[in-house]
C-alpha cells in the first residue's frame, strides 16, 4: 500500500472514533438529563417512622384549694380595751407570737393588791388568825387575776400567716374574731367525681395537682378521703386532696386542677391524626416503600389531640408521610425526608 493510501485509511479511523466518542458523549449525557429530570418529578415528602406509645384520655376536675389549718382568734375578756396590733396582714407568725394587746393597766393593779392580800392571809393563816378557806379563797383571787393577765395578750396557737386583721388601737375587744392565721405549708383540694370513676380512685393514692397561677409544674398531691355517699347537690363523690406547700407558693383559696384518667391505652400504634386522609368514606394514610408512595387503608381507634390509634392496617416501622400527603397518589414517585434529619 502506497504511503498515501496508509494516510487516507489513518484519517478515516481517526474521524471515526471522534464521531465514536462524540456519539457516547451525546448518550451520556442524555442519560444524566433523563435522570435529572426524573429526580426533579419526584415530590418532596416528610416521613417519620411509624411507632408504639401511650395514649391516656383525662378529664379535668378543679376547684379552690383551702389550708388545713387556720384559727380566728378573739379576746376571752371582750370587755378589754385594744392598747396595740404589733402585726399586719401577710406577716408570718410562729406559734405563741403576740397579735393583739391589751390595756392591762388596772388589771395590774388588781393583780399587785390580791398579791399582797394572799400573802398576808398566808401569814394569818400560819399564825392561825384566818381559816385554811380563808386562804384558799385569796388564792383563787390571785390565780384568777394572774389568769386574766395573760389572756391580756392574744397569741396564735399556730404557725402560719396573718389573713385577717380587723383589731383597732383603742377600741374594745368585743366577742367577734380581732385576727386569723392561716398555715398554707399543706393545702387541701376537694374535687366532685363522677359514680363511673370514683371507684377506680383509693386512699393514698398519688395525683398531679396544677396551679396555672403559680406554676407549669404540677405539684404532687395525696387523696385524703373518698366520701362514702354522693353530695346530694352534685350528685358527685367529694374526693379531698392534702398538697404539700412547703414554700408557701400556693395561696389559699387559689384554683386548682387534676386529671382524672379515665382511658388508657398503652403498647399501641401512635400516629399524627393530620396524616390521615380520608378517601370515599375511608381512612388512609401514604407510606414510602422503594421511593414511592403507598396508600394504606387504616382503622382508628382512640383518638386524643393530634395522635391517634392504629387499630388495623399499619405496622411498627413503616416510614409514614406526615407531610405533603394530599399532593401524591399511588405509586407516585417520591423524594423522603425524615422529620427532625433536615435541620
Amino acid at each position: 500500500m502506497s504511503r498515501k493510501k496508509r494516510l487516507v485509511t489513518l484519517a478515516m479511523f481517526l474521524l471515526f472514533m471522534l464521531c465514536f466518542m462524540l456519539a457516547g458523549c451525546g448518550a451520556s449525557k442524555d442519560k444524566e438529563k433523563t435522570a435529572d429530570a426524573e429526580k426533579e418529578s419526584r415530590i418532596p415528602v416528610t416521613v417519620e417512622s411509624v411507632h408504639k406509645g401511650t395514649l391516656e384520655r383525662k378529664i379535668p376536675l378543679g376547684g379552690l384549694l383551702q389550708a388545713q389549718e387556720e384559727v380566728f382568734l378573739a379576746a376571752k375578756n371582750p370587755i378589754l380595751r385594744i392598747e396595740s396590733v404589733p402585726v399586719e396582714v401577710g406577716d408570718y407568725v410562729a406559734a405563741g407570737t403576740p397579735l393583739v394587746i391589751f390595756d392591762a393597766r388596772e388589771l395590774d393593779l388588781q393583780l399587785e393588791q390580791a398579791q399582797l392580800a394572799y400573802e398576808r392571809n398566808q401569814e394569818l393563816y400560819e399564825a392561825g388568825a384566818v381559816s385554811q378557806f380563808q386562804l384558799e379563797q385569796a388564792e383563787t383571787a390571785l390565780a384568777n387575776l394572774q389568769l386574766q393577765k395573760e389572756n391580756s395578750i392574744l397569741t396564735t396557737a399556730i404557725s402560719g400567716f396573718v389573713a385577717s386583721v380587723t383589731a383597732m388601737e383603742g377600741q374594745l375587744a368585743g366577742a367577734a374574731p380581732l385576727v386569723s392565721v392561716v398555715n398554707t405549708e399543706q393545702l387541701e383540694l376537694t374535687v366532685q367525681v363522677g359514680e363511673s370513676y370514683v371507684t377506680r380512685l383509693k386512699k393514698g393514692q398519688e395525683m398531679a395537682v396544677k396551679v396555672a397561677a403559680v406554676s407549669e409544674k404540677p405539684f404532687r398531691a395525696v387523696i385524703k378521703t373518698i366520701a362514702p355517699q354522693a353530695d346530694a347537690r352534685t350528685k358527685a363523690f367529694p374526693i379531698t386532696l392534702v398538697m404539700k406547700n412547703s414554700q408557701n407558693k400556693v395561696k389559699d383559696g387559689m384554683y386548682g386542677e387534676v386529671e382524672l384518667v379515665i382511658d388508657r391505652r398503652e403498647d399501641i400504634l401512635v400516629i399524627p391524626q393530620y396524616a390521615v386522609l380520608d378517601d370515599e368514606q375511608k381512612k388512609i394514610v401514604y407510606v414510602v416503600e422503594s421511593e414511592q408512595a403507598q396508600k394504606k387503608e387504616i382503622e382508628l381507634g382512640l383518638t386524643l389531640g393530634d395522635q391517634a390509634e392504629v387499630v388495623r392496617g399499619l405496622s411498627a416501622g413503616e416510614m409514614l408521610v406526615i407531610e405533603g400527603q394530599y399532593g401524591i397518589k399511588e405509586g407516585t414517585a417520591v423524594t423522603s425526608v425524615v422529620r427532625g434529619e433536615g435541620k
